[in-house]
């Protein structure tokens, strides 16, 4: 058993969640900030806010980039200074996975640091998920490996819900501004994800029926449909309840919300990360608290712990995203930034102790696990 990072930027909300390989295992650990990008004085970046960095201030403010990627125009602060969004993006997923550092040494699927997935909206094409790849390396995260929300997706759906392996499932996104339909077979897109802007007047069942005639499917081919959402929408259980049940009356398939919903991407992400397991039995999904919490408490595992001697050594910041080069042309109105309702307390930033503890509960999951397949074996 491993564990994995997954990483995902959403238009309101954004995620990170630790969580194994396991299938069935019940307890990641979530961390939630709102989609709002906080400059400060010394280059830096903080998403979601919070404190400032020492000796710094937060100077302006950015939201709503994740749709601005690929924008030639980029994405304006608060303060009217302008940004290509892909680099915002960078720095959004920069500013989350620095608050699991310093990653362990050990706990990863190759015996190392857990690796670290993020997540892209399923409809970009190639040119914009190259543009985010550019900007990843440029902030110095070479190390994250990208992938489709469908895919991870599924991937979560595949290991903690599905009974075999291969299927053909129909990942069905719905956002504030449509949906989108993508159909994923053995953890690969199969071709490109197809778009419905809202409004349009096709319900989702004729969406999807769409979708499986371009591609020469049957709705018989069909196994399952995991239905996620983002923005304003994913708070309609309601709504997203009510979409499930259609698809599920009228393909007569295996139908499931994912957790959270706008999670269930970020989850998948880190089951990719940590090394993918198909699920083989029937599984207890992986429960995730509500958005805008934090938690840090896994099941309490007896057993010895072993923690390397070496404390990784600190690691330089990358700067934050750099002005685009025709900011100084244009006057550029602030953009407007999107408030979105108050985190709980319980989703303050965590401190350097909890980060510890964080990772202690990991290594004891490790350990136990393993503890529990040698004994099975013998």
């Amino acid at each position: 058993m491993s564990v994995g990072i997954g990483v995902r930027v959403g238009s309101l909300v954004s995620t990170l969640v630790v969580a194994s390989n396991e299938p069935g295992t019940p307890d990641p650990i979530v961390i939630v900030r709102d989609t709002v990008l906080y400059l400060c004085s010394d280059g830096d970046a903080v998403l979601g806010g919070g404190e400032p960095p020492a000796g710094a201030e937060f100077v302006s403010t950015v939201s709503g980039f994740v749709a601005r990627v690929g924008d030639p125009e980029g994405v304006a602060t608060s303060d009217g200074t302008r940004f290509r969004a892909e680099d915002v993006v960078a720095s959004a997923m920069r500013s989350l996975v620095r608050e699991c550092e310093p990653l362990p040494t050990f706990g990863g699927r190759d015996g190392g640091a857990p690796r670290v997935v993020a997540c892209y909206p399923s409809m970009w094409e190639p040119d914009l998920v190259a543009d985010l790849r550019n900007s990843l390396n440029y902030a110095g995260l070479s190390e994250i490996s990208l992938v489709s929300d469908a895919e991870a997706a599924c991937a979560w759906f595949e290991s903690e819900v599905s009974e075999k392996p291969g299927q053909l499932i129909g990942s069905y996104h719905v956002d504030d501004t449509g949906a989108t339909v993508t159909l994923v077979r053995s953890g690969s897109s199969s071709g490109r994800s197809f778009r419905f802007a809202a409004g349009r007047g096709s319900s989702p069942t004729a969406q999807l029926s769409s979708a499986l005639g371009a591609f020469g499917w049957l709705p018989s081919n069909l196994d399952a449909i995991v239905v996620t959402a983002d923005g304003v929408v994913a708070r309609d259980d309601v709504a997203l309840r009510g979409v499930a049940d259609a698809l599920a009356g009228k393909f007569g398939v295996h139908v499931v919300v994912g957790p959270g919903p706008e999670q269930a991407a970020a989850l998948g992400a880190a089951i990719i990360a940590a090394g993918f397991r198909s699920s083989t039995r029937p599984n207890k999904p992986i429960g995730l608290p509500p958005s805008y919490d934090v938690t840090e408490v896994l099941t309490a595992i007896r057993g010895p712990l072993r923690l390397d001697d070496e404390t990784p050594g600190a690691e330089t910041e990358p700067p934050g995203p750099e002005p685009a080069e025709s900011a100084g042309e244009a006057e550029v109105a602030a953009a407007p930034v999107v408030t979105v309702e108050a985190r709980a307390e319980s989703e303050s930033e965590p401190s350097g102790g909890s980060r510890v503890l964080l990772w202690v509960l990991v290594a004891l999951l490790v350990v136990a696990v393993a503890a529990a397949t040698v004994f099975l074996l013998i």
